[in-house]
């Protein structure tokens, strides 16, 4: 082996140290998908004080509909119900990235008004009620154990929203359920933080319906 190939065999295995490095552990698959299932999607069907608003998700996870305090269904262009192509609890990882992720970047529809600071700051706050329910609840079984790139790659996403964010209580509250973080405030905060820095960033991108 000649020295060229030396140092090409030397990057390479690198490389392959970092990519494997980088890859989410089945721990952290299985705490981040539990946390996206309990994540409930009210928070961004009330932007522009429509607080009102409430959800309803027929039981097959792709049909649903906003009603307003007063019983009528929502219109606006900016809170209405969607179609979900994923199931938000069945297969939350799936659902971020072909539902939430492209709602994030472009809004519910052409004519809607909201930046993306906006819906990053209410998708934070729906994050931070899925902690507690998630911290609550028994690890949710799915049926469906395999997951595919797609999805490790949503892991990925919120790993780093986590780091951009500094906000690595996150799993010590997906882990214990006694756990009491020292400031609430700081990890909503944080969440807002990371989703923004990653989002902007052009790292991952939305995943095309099946």
């Amino acid at each position: 082996m000649n020295t060229r190939q030396v140092i090409l065999a030397g990057l390479y295995l690198c490389l392959s140290g970092l990519v494997y490095a980088d890859e989410p552990t089945p721990e952290q698959i299985s705490l981040i998908r539990h946390w996206l299932s309990h994540t409930s999607e009210t928070s961004i069907h009330q932007l522009r004080g429509a607080s009102g608003n409430k959800v309803y998700l027929h039981k097959d996870g792709h049909k649903e509909a906003v009603y307003d305090e007063a019983g009528k269904i929502v219109k606006d262009g900016i809170n209405d119900g969607s179609y979900n192509y994923a199931h938000p609890v069945e297969q939350p990882l799936k659902h971020f990235n072909r539902d939430i992720l492209p709602w994030l970047l472009w809004g519910a529809s052409r004519s809607d008004p909201t930046s993306v600071e906006e819906r990053l700051e209410a998708y934070s706050r729906a994050l931070g009620g899925g902690l507690g329910g998630a911290q609550a609840e028994p690890k949710r079984q799915f049926n469906d154990k395999k997951i595919d790139n797609t999805e490790v790659q949503v892991v990925a996403f919120f790993i780093r929203v986590i780091e951009e964010g500094g906000v690595q209580e996150v799993f010590k509250i997906l882990k214990n359920p006694e756990y009491e973080p020292k400031e609430p405030s700081k990890i909503g905060k944080g969440l807002t933080i990371g989703l923004s820095k990653v989002v902007s960033s052009g790292d991952f991108q939305p995943v095309k319906p099946d």
